[in-house]
């Protein structure tokens, strides 16, 4: 089983090491496609939302600007309606960073559903989703197997460190094989847990009956609560530009790194805007602000997510998948942990066979 699994989680392994920092590569290709007018500014975010009501968004839709007012501003219509805008002219740009996107669905593709012909394949979804779970098998089974008899440091140092001068391949994928299993164990557990969640139907269902819910509730309602919240804006307002609201919800967040700017109606009383200080995976880094559209303050208190528990862990688990839920550094880690998979995945084939043929040999020996 771990032999033929090993392909498939070789595959996984690799694809996942190519997308280690998909995202900060795909947001680089698209700001490196913005072309600056000589001598312009970027544009406002009044300006903006105006150019991108006469394109056809509509109040509700989403801006998001980053804090680096020359990177591409994104139009958000839905969750996979999304469009950038040169933040100079706001005009489209269709193109930004669409093969690098391309490269990256594709690798994506492979590693979710070993599809290497750009499409979904449900065949070979369910042979990595079986691969992964053989994968946890061999993760745990491993660990019990590698777990020293005697905790004595001059043993235990050979299984948590390299060891030169091994005179042969058996030896060295041995010991290679011990060391990258131990010290990349608890990610790639985290990396097997979270993948079967999402290619199991039972898998996510117990996230959710841990917390006593059912898939499909996003949050609670809140229409209720709003309604029932008094207005402290008079009716005859003057309302004042989007980019002071903006300077208003960053006040107080100095390292943010971009705002999701939700158009509002003209006649709006307020204007909500969520201000995000993480990579855009990490809803801890996130918060939402209502603003009084008379430019007098924020209203209530800043909100974080509003999803329930299960939710949360649902998206928590997502995103420990790749380990941007802690950032580069959580990234890197699953990425040097995906790299260990390959290495795991080529000395267990190699001791596997190496044990396969002695065995083979020994039973030869015994008939002679």
């Amino acid at each position: 089983m771990g032999a033929v699994a090993g392909v498939f989680i070789l595959l996984m392994s690799v694809t996942g090491v190519l997308l280690t920092y998909e995202r900060q590569i795909i947001h680089a290709a698209e700001n490196s496609a913005v072309v600056a007018p000589e001598g312009a500014d970027p544009m406002t975010v009044d300006a903006l939302a105006d150019a991108s009501i006469a394109m056809g968004a509509e109040p509700g839709n989403t801006l998001v600007i980053s804090k680096d007012r020359t990177d591409a501003v994104t139009l958000s219509k839905g969750r996979r309606d999304n469009t950038l805008l040169n933040p100079y002219t706001a005009e489209t740009m269709p193109e930004a960073g669409e093969k690098t996107k391309a490269f990256f669905g594709r690798v994506m593709r492979i590693h979710r559903w070993l599809s290497f012909s750009g499409g979904r394949s449900e065949l070979g979804g369910a042979i990595n989703a079986a691969a992964n779970l053989i994968f946890a098998g061999l993760l745990i089974t491993g660990a019990v197997l590698w777990w020293p008899k005697t905790w004595k440091w001059a043993f235990v140092k050979t299984q948590l460190f390299f060891r030169k001068g091994l005179r042969t391949a058996q030896a060295r994928d041995y010991n290679w094989h011990h060391v990258l299993a131990a010290w990349s164990l608890l990610p790639l557990i985290a990396i097997v847990v979270s993948g079967a969640v999402f290619s199991y139907g039972w898998a996510n269902n117990l996230v959710y009956a841990a917390f006593g819910e059912s898939p499909g509730r996003n949050g609670p309602p809140a229409v209720a609560e709003q309604e029932a919240q008094p207005s402290e804006i008079p009716t005859d307002f003057t309302a004042v530009s989007l980019e002071t609201l903006l300077g208003q919800a960053t006040a107080d967040y100095k390292n943010w790194k971009r705002v999701s700017v939700i158009l509002p109606e003209p006649a709006a009383e307020t204007v909500t805007m969520t201000v995000d200080m993480g990579n855009g995976a990490q809803a801890g880094k996130k918060r939402t602000l209502t603003l009084a559209h008379d430019g007098s303050g924020v209203i209530g208190e800043p909100a974080g997510s509003d999803a329930t528990p299960a939710r949360k862990a649902r998206i928590f688990l997502r995103f420990i998948h790749t380990g941007e839920v802690y950032g580069w550094i959580g990234q890197t880690i699953a990425g040097l942990a995906s790299l260990a998979g390959v290495i795991l995945v080529y000395t267990g084939i190699s001791l596997g066979f190496r044990r396969l043929i002695r065995m083979r040999k020994q039973a030869k020996a015994k008939r002679a």
